[in-house]
C-alpha cells in the first residue's frame, strides 16, 4: 500500500507530536511533504505559523511518530528561532526539532575523503558553529564555537549509527526513496551540471574513494554545520571557515537559531541538510534545489523510520499558556527586531535582564545567550518574572531600546511605540518605567556604543613637537570596548596624515567586519592639545579630501581627567542629566560672560558647588591663560560638556550667538554640532562662519579609554 491510500488513519491530534521538522523554502517543505504520511494542514489561531500534521513509522513496528512540519515566512536565523518557539508552544510534547533542507556545501578537491558534491546529505552530528557570532578580546577576534553539542537528540544520534553502521554492509536505505521511479518529482540533475569553480576558474572533482556511494547517489556527511543570519556566497570566507573546523561540511540560515531557542526549555534538535551549491558566487545556481532537499527529506524520514517512538504523549497534557502577546503583536515586533542590525552584540542586555528581572530556579540551567533579539525574546517570555514582577521579556526590550537609540533612532522609537502600547494594553507601563529608571537594574548592560574610532594623542617627553598618536576602533554596536589599532608617532605637521591613515584602517574594518550604523570619532587630547582643529583635518575617500567634521561627528575629551579616578563619581552625576527628559541641568558661561565679570576662584566655586552645571562655555579658547584655567575647572568639577570658540582671542558676536543656540538643547549637541560644520563647509567663502570655530568637548564618563580604562 503507498502512503497515498492510507485515508482512513485518523488526523494526528497536536498533543500527539513528539517532532517538529523545519524547513525554510517552499521546495524543502514540498520535499518533505512527500516523504511524510497523512499529512493535513493545521492551524491555531492563537499562533501566527501555519502547520501540516503528519506520520512517519517508527522503529517499532505498527508504532508511528506524529510530527509537524513548519516553514517560516523568511529564511534567516531570527525569524526561524521566532518560529520555533511559537511551535513549541502550540505542541507542547515536541521533543526534537529537525532542520532539513539545502544548504551550501565546502568542497575540499586536494580531500577526495571530505570532498563535497551538490546533491551530497550533510549530518549535523558534531553541531554547529554560528561563524556570524564572533567574540574581540584583547585586539583578537575569534569565533565562539560550536553550539549546542550537548542538546543534539540523543535517540536520533542513536538511530544515525544504526545507518552508519547498515551503510557500511552496503545498506544504505535513504536511497530507495532516490529511486528515480519513486522521486520523479525531485529528479537527480546531470552530473555535468555539477561545476565546481576555484578563484572563478573551472576545477576538477576528485576521485569518489573505493568503494564508496555510486556516482548517481549522494554521498552523506558527518560533522558539523555553520550556520549564520547571512547569505554565504564568498568563497574565501569559506575556505577560511573550512580551515578553521576540518569536519565543516556545509554552511546554511537557520540553524544556530533554532538550536539555541530549544535549549532553555529542554528539548534538542537535529539538522540534516543536502548540498545545492558551493557557497559562492561564480558558480551559484538554482539546478540542484530541488533534489537536495528531497535528499535531505529522504534521509529524514529514515532516519525516523530507525528511531524508536517517544513513549510519554498517551494522554493529553495541558497545553502551555497563552503566548505572551497576540498573533498581531507579535508580527509587528517581528517585523522591528528583524530590522536589528545583525552585528549587534545583544549579550550585555540578556545577561543584564536575567540577572535583574528573571526569577531564578534551580531547575533551569544557565543557556548560551542568544545570537538574535528576536531569539532572546522568545527564550525569556517562556521565564517566571523576578523581583521587579515584570515579564523579563518585555525588560529586555526597553533596554534593546536604549542601546539601539545610540545609532538608529528611527528603530529605537519603532520599538518604543511597540512597547508603549503593549505595556498600556497590559497595565504596566508605569511599573517598566520605574524599573529602567532603578540605578543599575534599569538601562542597558554597562556601557554600550554605536562604531567609533578614538585617537589619544599625548606629548612625548621633552620634545614638544613629537606625538603619540594612539588609535583605537570599537567594531560595532555594543558594549564599549575598543581595541588596539595602530600606534605612531609623528611631528605635529604630520598629525593630519596620521589622522587620515587611522580613519582608513578603521574604515577597513568596518567593512570587513559588515559593521552597521553611524561611527563617532573621538580625540582624547591633554589640555595643551585641547585647541587642536581636529574637525576640520582632512580624510581621503575615493581620493576625496574632506573635513572629517563633516562626513562623521567628531568631539574632543579630555585625557587628564579619564586618567584621573577621583572625578570619575561627580563627572557621571552630571553626565545623567542628559539623559533626563525633560533635560534639567544647566549652562555655566565662562567669567567674562557674567555682568560684571567674575573672579576665577567664585566662578568655580560656584561650579564645583553646583552639580546641575552640566555644560560650560568658556570665555576664551583653551590657547590662552584664561581659557585654559576656565577648562580645567571644569574639568576638576566633573563638567562633560565644554563649548569654545577657538580662535584667540576670541572673535564678535557671531559665535556668541551660535554657542548660545547650541548650549540651549545640550542633550542634541553632538548632532547639532554636525549640522553647523556641514554649513560651514557649504559656505567656504565665508571665512568667519562661526561653525568654523565654535568646538565642543562631549565626554562620556562610560566610554573610557587609556590607562585604568575600557579599550586601554
Amino acid at each position: 500500500m503507498s502512503k497515498r491510500e492510507d485515508v482512513a488513519a485518523p488526523a494526528v491530534q497536536p498533543h500527539e507530536v513528539t517532532f517538529g521538522i523545519m524547513t525554510a523554502l517552499p521546495v524543502e517543505l514540498g520535499a518533505l511533504i512527500e516523504i511524510v504520511d497523512d499529512v493535513r494542514t493545521y492551524k491555531d489561531y492563537d499562533d501566527p505559523n501555519d502547520y501540516r500534521l503528519g506520520r512517519i513509522p517508527s522503529g517499532l513496528p505498527g508504532q508511528f511518530h506524529s510530527v509537524v512540519l513548519l516553514m517560516p515566512p523568511r529564511d534567516g536565523t531570527q525569524l526561524a528561532a521566532t518560529c520555533c518557539a511559537h511551535m513549541l508552544r502550540t505542541f507542547p510534547n515536541i521533543q526534537t526539532v529537525i532542520m532539513t533542507g539545502i544548504a551550501g556545501g565546502i568542497p575540499r578537491p586536494r580531500q577526495p575523503g571530505k570532498h563535497v558534491r551538490l546533491g551530497d546529505i550533510v549530518v549535523a552530528h558534531e553541531g554547529i558553529v554560528n561563524y556570524g557570532n564572533v567574540r574581540r578580546e584583547d585586539g583578537s577576534a575569534r569565533l565562539r564555537g560550536r553550539q549546542g553539542a550537548g542538546l543534539i537528540a540523543p535517540r536520533l544520534l542513536q538511530a544515525m549509527n544504526e545507518l552508519r553502521m547498515a551503510a557500511f554492509d552496503g545498506d544504505r536505505r535513504w536511497e530507495r526513496w532516490l529511486d528515480p521511479a519513486r522521486s520523479a518529482k525531485f529528479p537527480r540533475p546531470r552530473r555535468e551540471t555539477d561545476v565546481l569553480y576555484t578563484r572563478g576558474l573551472v576545477t576538477e572533482h576528485p576521485p569518489l574513494p573505493d568503494s564508496d556511494t555510486p556516482e548517481d547517489m549522494p554521498r552523506v556527511h558527518y560533522g558539523v554545520i555553520g550556520s549564520a543570519d547571512t547569505l554565504m556566497a564568498d568563497e574565501v570566507f569559506r575556505d577560511a571557515l573550512a580551515d578553521e573546523f576540518p569536519d565543516m561540511f556545509a554552511v546554511e540560515m537557520e540553524g544556530s537559531g533554532v538550536a539555541a531557542g530549544t535549549s532553555l526549555i529542554g528539548k534538542d534538535w537535529f539538522m540534516v541538510r543536502g548540498v545545492a551549491d558551493y557557497s559562492e558566487r561564480t558558480g551559484k545556481q538554482d539546478t540542484w534545489h530541488r533534489y537536495a532537499s528531497y535528499a535531505a527529506a529522504a534521509y529524514v524520514r529514515v532516519l525516523l523510520e530507525t528511531a524508536p517512538p517517544v513513549n510519554d504523549t498517551a494522554r493529553p497534557q495541558k497545553l502551555s499558556s497563552r503566548p505572551l502577546v497576540g498573533a498581531d503583536d507579535q508580527k509587528a515586533l517581528d517585523a522591528i527586531l528583524r530590522d536589528v542590525p545583525s552585528d549587534l552584540d545583544i549579550e550585555p542586555v540578556w545577561q543584564q535582564t536575567m540577572r535583574s528581572d528573571v526569577a531564578p530556579d534551580a531547575e533551569q540551567s544557565p543557556a548560551e545567550p542568544p545570537n538574535a533579539p528576536a531569539e532572546a525574546f522568545h527564550r525569556l517570555a517562556g521565564r517566571n518574572a523576578g523581583a521587579s514582577g515584570l515579564n523579563p521579556a518585555i525588560a529586555f526590550l526597553a533596554r534593546l531600546g536604549e542601546v539601539l537609540r545610540l545609532f538608529d533612532a528611527d528603530l529605537a522609537h519603532r520599538l518604543d511605540t511597540w512597547i508603549t502600547g503593549y505595556t498600556k494594553n497590559a497595565g504596566v507601563g508605569e511599573a517598566l518605567r520605574e524599573r529602567l529608571r532603578s540605578g543599575s537594574d534599569g538601562g542597558p548592560a554597562g556601557p554600550v556604543a554605536g562604531p567609533a574610532l578614538v585617537i589619544e594623542m599625548e606629548v612625548c617627553g621633552i620634545d614638544r613637537e613629537e606625538i603619540r598618536v594612539t588609535s583605537r576602533i570599537q567594531d560595532r554596536a555594543g558594549p564599549w570596548h575598543p581595541r588596539p589599532l595602530r600606534v605612531e608617532r609623528v611631528r605635529r605637521q604630520q598629525i593630519e596624515d596620521e589622522v587620515s591613515e587611522s580613519i582608513a584602517r578603521a574604515e577597513q574594518e568596518w567593512a570587513r567586519l559588515r559593521t552597521a550604523g553611524e561611527a563617532d570619532i573621538e580625540f582624547v587630547l591633554p589640555c595643551g592639545l585641547m585647541n587642536l582643529p581636529v574637525q576640520w583635518y582632512r580624510a581621503l575617500r575615493m581620493g576625496v579630501p574632506r573635513p572629517i567634521g563633516v562626513r562623521y561627528p567628531v568631539a574632543v575629551r579630555s585625557q587628564e581627567r579619564m586618567r584621573e579616578s577621583s572625578v570619575r563619581r561627580e563627572w557621571a552625576t552630571r553626565w545623567s542629566h542628559l539623559d533626563r527628559d525633560p533635560f534639567d541641568g544647566q549652562v555655566q558661561w565662562g567669567t567674562r560672560y557674567q555682568s560684571p565679570p567674575a573672579s576665577l576662584n567664585w566662578w568655580s566655586s560656584g561650579l564645583s558647588g553646583d552639580n546641575r552645571y552640566v555644560v560650560v562655555v568658556l570665555s576664551e579658547s583653551p590657547d590662552t591663560e584664561l581659557g585654559l584655567r576656565e577648562l580645567f575647572a571644569a574639568l576638576e568639577a566633573g563638567v562633560p560638556v565644554i563649548l569654545w570658540d577657538q580662535r584667540s582671542p576670541h572673535q564678535g558676536a557671531g559665535a556668541t550667538d551660535e554657542m548660545r543656540r547650541l548650549a540651549s538643547a545640550p542633550p542634541d549637541l553632538p548632532a547639532r554640532m554636525r549640522a553647523l560644520r556641514v554649513d560651514a563647509a557649504q559656505h567656504d567663502a565665508d571665512p568667519h562662519h562661526s561653525g568654523r570655530s565654535v568646538a565642543l568637548l562631549w565626554d562620556d564618563p562610560n566610554r573610557v579609554v587609556g590607562a585604568g580604562g575600557e579599550g586601554s
